[in-house]
């Protein structure tokens, strides 16, 4: 598959690295804590982590090849962002782009 305009690809990395930064943060809690008493994170606590991991690693495949659903999911995710203005409204504007829009329009 040919390589997705430049603003949709910044879109797609930018949640799929959260997704993997979800990841990481769950397996290195999981291994500094499985051991102390006074730490306990049942099975629910895992699955919302993951679940949240799958969500913005799907919206970065689905954003990347352009299904029109991936626009939806990627604003929702996109919430997050807007916590850190300079970083969340780059990410805002990017996602209001013409060249943007237009791939998910194929």
């Amino acid at each position: 598959m040919r390589r997705p305009p430049a603003p949709v690809a910044f879109v797609a990395r930018t949640h799929g690295v959260v997704g993997l930064v979800i990841m990481v943060s769950v397996a290195v809690l999981h291994t500094a804590t499985r051991n102390l008493p006074v730490f306990e994170f049942g099975p629910r606590t895992y699955a919302i982590s993951l679940g949240l991991a799958g969500l913005y690693l799907g919206t970065a495949a689905l954003v990347w090849w352009g299904v029109p659903g991936g626009r939806f999911l990627s604003r929702l995710c996109g919430l997050l962002y807007l916590a850190r203005p300079s970083f969340g409204s780059l990410l805002w504007e990017t996602m209001n782009e013409p060249e943007y829009a237009a791939h998910f329009r194929r």
